[in-house]
């Protein structure tokens, strides 16, 4: 029996027990219907575990180095090659894909982009704070879910947060208030007590309800008599209420934010929010956490950030960084690349129709390890092994928190890395 962290999501948990020889794995304990569905893609009918490439029109298994081959005809013969995903990648990964956009003068950009880099790039400017789970844990009394869906998102995460003791209350859940802020009644809001508050706002009136908070912040009784956001006037004092005389606080920031058509000004707004409340707490401070979904979602914007100094968005020309205010968006749109070298994610299904299409017309390199609308379309693909499970690596949790993966079995036909393959593919472009 081992315990290990699951890469079944970004809570990353550290407290799952599995039973394997080294070569099947045999049992697993604690882990939500998310980490099961990462521990059962090891002998998965989905798993791809050959190398294929595209030959009229169809995909078919060809030894590794026919793939290599077949990959470096595509990346040769192109000049603005556009390397996209690693959230779930380790973060040697994530390097050695930065390594390689270098290498390539290549455009290069992880799923953080349209998720919680968005909270990063706001953060820049207004600045933010954050906590660790140990911390909301140990001392949180208040946890606000902004448009995050957590009971489905992150199954465990209320569970470790919200009902435990921690080491220095005497009491658990019956002291710790729980805030809901969304459009959608989730399944979040089956958790719900007596001392809780669920707010079902308005869709789209985010923005007119953190404005509104940050104007009775400063001045006293600005709320009108009629409410905002859908929310009466009782409503909004007592969420003022809790931010304000709350030892220890947390926000959530999820996907119904980030999404949101005015999701930049809403971060804005937020961060500006948290930061005039902890000007005038009185008692403690109130933090925010990233809902990211990707197990290692964080781990590229903490690599990119070491290597380049940004977190996203990286134009390399002549092997250096050029600034550059294109995004994987724009990039596509523009039919501004002519390749694709896609790592770990789906973006056939994750991004409009219209956008899908043309990155479906340009070749694709898939380094992956399932079956996906994205393979079917792929010009070569590379299967890898699974992170955490199959090979080990660095992750960062959503805290911000490294934790270290660790290899359990062996994966089958010895298939390498996201890292150990993308250094292949380094190597035999001349690169270090």
């Amino acid at each position: 029996m081992k315990r290990i962290p699951c890469t079944g999501c970004s809570l990353l948990c550290d407290d799952i027990i599995v039973r394997t020889d080294g070569i099947y794995i045999d049992e697993i304990v604690g882990a939500c219907l998310k980490g099961k569905e990462r521990f059962d893609l090891v002998s998965s009918k989905n798993r791809i575990t050959s190398p294929m490439i595209k030959e009229n029109g169809s995909l078919i298994s060809v030894p590794l180095e026919k793939a290599v081959e077949n990959a470096l005809k595509i990346i040769k013969s192109a000049s603005k090659p556009l390397l996209y995903g690693f959230s779930n990648s380790s973060c040697e990964a994530q390097s050695a894909g930065i390594t390689l956009a270098r290498l390539l003068d290549a455009f290069i950009d992880s799923n953080s982009m349209i998720c919680q880099g968005k909270t990063l790039k706001e953060a820049s400017n207004s600045g933010i704070i954050f906590t660790t789970l140990s911390e909301v844990i140990n001392k949180a009394d208040l946890l606000i879910l902004w448009g995050f869906n957590a009971a489905e998102s992150i199954p465990r995460l209320l569970n470790k947060t919200l009902f435990s003791r921690g080491k220095f209350r005497m009491t658990g859940r019956e002291i710790k208030t729980l805030i809901i802020v969304d459009p959608v009644k989730t399944a979040s809001f089956g958790v719900m007590g007596v001392r809780d508050l669920s707010l079902m706002i308005t869709p789209g009136m985010d923005l007119a309800l953190i404005k509104t908070l940050k104007e009775e912040c400063c001045s006293e009784n600005s709320i009108p008599n009629e409410g905002v956001a859908g929310l009466d006037q009782d409503d909004l004092k007592r969420l003022l209420l809790n931010l304000r005389e709350a030892e220890n606080g947390v926000v959530f920031l999820g996907q119904g934010i980030l999404r949101d058509p005015k999701g930049d000004q809403i971060l804005k707004e937020i961060l500006e929010l948290i930061e005039l409340i902890n000007q005038k707490q009185q008692k403690g401070r109130i933090s925010i956490i990233m809902g990211s979904g990707h197990y290692n979602m964080n781990g590229f914007d903490q690599v990119a950030l070491s290597i380049a100094g940004r977190n996203r968005n990286l134009q390399f020309n002549n092997h250096e960084l050029k600034e550059s205010d294109e995004t994987i968006v724009t990039k596509i749109h523009n039919a501004d690349f002519d390749c694709s070298i896609i790592v770990g994610t789906d973006p056939i299904s994750h991004l409009p129709q219209e956008l899908s299409s043309k990155l479906a017309s340009r070749p694709i390199i898939l380094i992956d390890n399932k079956n996906t609308p994205t393979a079917h379309l792929a010009d070569v693909i590379f299967p890898t092994s699974i992170t955490g499970i199959e090979s080990e690596g660095l992750a960062f949790r959503l805290d911000n928190v490294p934790v270290n993966l660790k290899r359990i079995v062996n994966p089958p036909n010895n298939l390498p890395s996201d890292k150990e393959l993308l250094e292949m593919l380094i190597n035999r472009l001349g690169g270090n």
